[in-house]
């Protein structure tokens, strides 16, 4: 994920409603908060440290002042409530709490709370009363590594498992994970499950028995440092199949994935972020609670319904290897890749009185109604003011929809501008057209958010998907269905139209790489269902063998309609789009054709509504993050985009939308809480 989350503006008054007392004395406190560490024996808890030690210093520039008062030695239980206790005798204001057991230390903790301190789990989830705990999602963590192997392996396989300390918090959690994943797939056997302990030299010695005693092991998962070792293992074995191997998002196994791709360059593997940064997340809220604020307890979630949990941060993958390679090649091998979520992240885990602010007039331009995504989009947008009016926030939405050329979307924001909105989310049709209007909003003091494309206007913020990203999906997942070989048409949308432009440039990028790509033929379906039908039966007129097609949104169903009517000898392989009405058409399809499949990438409608979300965030004091800001203009937030729909997840999708009318398209969208990620 790149970045996602907002901006802040004025009114001292404001910021007090939004952490109460709290926020109006943050310059001059000062806290004393403990940390309790039981495991020295790992680089992840090491950095974990380090992070806090890094938060604390930026608070202390910022005017507050905390002593860190670290416990941290290998000890068991009981030398961890012995470490507990010491804080508690100490007095400090805060724990917070690596715990080495999921109960053990509950009596000690709540002893803590019943003491008025503030104590918060990191890295792994714990019942006390009265704690929170402050975590990524450790078995989702793990469902996705499972998810990518079991892909891979296309459902079927021998597969052994190398798990962490059987018993601890984490570890149970994330192989809760992987074995209801493998559930999915009845054709993946589990061979062989031992523990590597966390540790890189045992996993190492797991992997080496493993080869030496099971004949055909087709893919291994594991997790942390000890992937390094099971890769080393294998590449020191070289079998004659090498398996397929899920990975891990730390220098080390970077490094290593370099070097066995230099040996091997089909070699591939996968990693997902667990970041020692959740240590630091914790003193973030401990601040905001010991600050005034109140947790906000609809955000609790979690086995024991006392979890906020905090983003997983991204994956490393054969899309961003090379990036990921670059930023590590020469840190130490025990560097875990990272995450953190800004202070106002952690504000936005408390108890807001939304009632405190507004209200506000947003303006929305919208100047293409020809399309039933466009539609989708104004729709959300309603819907997220009608759930900020439940909360007390009163948003009066003025739109401007309508079928205009440039002119008459300049005349849409002009009329905004007039009616004195304080803020205009704007879906452009150019992408520097628009500019002077969209800079005159900004100078009247206008909150200007740009969605769905990316512009270049001054003081204006694109929150978007990365369309160039979005397009590079499809366009590997055909290159690798085609191995690299064959005859490709690509059917695009309008030319020149910013969104289309950055998605063709990916589609060029992805398809640079593989020289035995030839494309044949491209043309434009206007985004257009039946203009991209139109397209696809020229090209099958005209061009004898087309393996492989790409396109992009509603022209995805047309183009397939097109290659079902004249039922060519060889169907190609086509990409497809995650709209219910292609979804639907690829389940007829598959009734006639068993072995048909394709391809969709969500391209959320609900960017409309994430704008608002952002804008919201701005309007009550928010400061944007400017650190967070890329893309080709330096000044957008990218929203994730949200999955994909393949063979693995087609007929659970399918299921969702079969029933729905053929324009609806599959959507997502970020929380308030990812919003205010993007603010300092």
């Amino acid at each position: 994920m790149k970045s996602k989350w907002l901006f802040v503006l004025p009114v001292l008054a404001l910021i007090v409603a939004l952490v109460g007392s709290g926020a109006a004395r943050a310059q001059g406190d000062s806290f004393v908060i403990g940390v309790s560490n039981g495991f020295v024996g790992s680089e992840w808890r090491t950095q974990m440290i380090q992070n806090m030690e890094n938060v604390v210093a930026e608070f202390a520039e910022k005017g507050v002042n905390i002593e860190l008062v670290i416990e941290s030695a290998d000890v068991d239980v009981q030398g961890q409530v012995q470490q507990i206790q010491n804080l508690i005798n100490r007095g400090v204001d805060a724990i917070i709490v690596n715990p080495n057991d999921q109960s053990a230390l509950n009596l000690v903790l709540e002893d803590a709370v019943a003491e008025g301190i503030v104590v918060i789990a990191v890295d792994q989830e714990i019942s006390a009363q009265g704690v929170y705990n402050v975590v990524i999602d450790q078995k989702e963590w793990a469902k996705i590594s499972a998810r990518w192997l079991a892909e891979q392996l296309g459902g079927q396989g021998d597969v052994v498992l190398i798990e962490g300390f059987v018993g601890h918090p984490a570890n149970e959690a994330r192989m809760e994970g992987v074995m209801e994943v493998f559930a999915n797939y009845p054709g993946i056997n589990i061979v062989g499950r031992d523990t590597g302990m966390w540790d890189q030299a045992t996993g190492q010695q797991v992997m080496s028995d493993f080869l030496a005693s099971l004949p055909n092991i087709d893919g291994v998962w594991t997790q942390d440092g000890m992937a390094q070792g099971a890769l080393t293992a294998v590449r020191t074995a070289n079998p004659a199949k090498w398996p397929v191997m899920v990975g891990e998002a730390r220098a080390g196994y970077l490094q290593l994935w370099h070097e066995v791709k230099q040996e091997r360059p089909e070699f591939t593997s996968f990693g997902v972020v667990n970041p020692p940064g959740v240590g630091a997340d914790g003193i973030r809220v401990a601040v905001e609670i010991l600050q005034g604020g109140q947790v906000d307890e609809s955000q609790l979630s979690g086995p024991f319904g006392n979890t906020l949990y905090v983003p997983i941060p991204y994956v490393v993958d054969e899309s961003n290897f090379a990036e990921q390679y670059e930023l590590v090649k020469d840190l130490p091998e025990s560097y875990t890749l990272d995450g953190f979520i800004s202070q106002a992240q952690a504000k936005s885990f408390m108890v807001r009185d939304w009632s405190a602010f507004g209200p506000f007039t947003i303006g929305v331009s919208n100047g293409f109604v020809g399309s039933e995504w466009r539609t989708q989009m104004i729709q959300n947008m309603e819907n997220v003011v009608a759930e900020f009016a439940e909360k007390g926030l009163q948003i009066e939405l003025v739109i401007e929809s309508a079928d205009v050329d440039v002119q008459g979307q300049v005349q849409q924001i002009q009329n905004l501008i007039n009616r004195g909105v304080d803020a205009i989310i704007v879906n452009p049709n150019d992408q520097s057209a628009l500019n002077l209007v969209l800079e005159d909003a900004v100078a009247e003091g206008i909150v200007v958010i740009a969605v769905d494309q990316e512009i270049s206007a001054q003081g204006v913020y694109n929150v978007v998907i990365d369309q160039k990203e979005w397009a590079k999906i499809s366009a590997r997942w055909l290159a690798e269905q085609l191995g690299g070989q064959g005859d490709v048409v690509l059917i695009e949308g309008f030319v020149g139209h910013p969104a289309n432009e950055a998605r063709m440039e990916g589609v060029m990028e992805v398809f640079a790489n593989y020289p035995g790509i030839n494309i044949v033929g491209r043309d434009t379906g206007m985004w257009d269902q039946a203009t991209g039908q139109q397209v696809m039966s020229d090209f099958l007129a005209s061009l004898p063998n087309i393996d492989g097609v790409w396109t992009q949104d509603g022209m995805a169903q047309g183009a397939l309609t097109a290659v079902r009517t004249a039922n060519p000898a060889k169907w190609p392989v086509m990409v497809g789009e995650a709209r219910a009405g292609y979804l639907q058409l690829w389940h007829e399809v598959k009734q006639e054709r068993p072995e048909f499949t394709s391809f969709g990438v969500v391209n959320p409608p609900g960017v409309g509504a994430d704008g608002i979300r952002v804008a919201v965030e701005i309007l009550i004091g928010g400061t944007p993050d400017v650190s967070k800001l890329s893309g080709p203009f330096g000044n957008t937030f990218y929203v994730p985009i949200p999955y994909v729909v393949d063979e693995f997840n087609f007929e659970e999708q399918y299921e969702l939308v079969k029933d729905l009318p053929e324009s609806y398209t599959l959507d997502g969208f970020i929380t308030q809480m990812q919003a205010a990620g993007f603010m300092e």
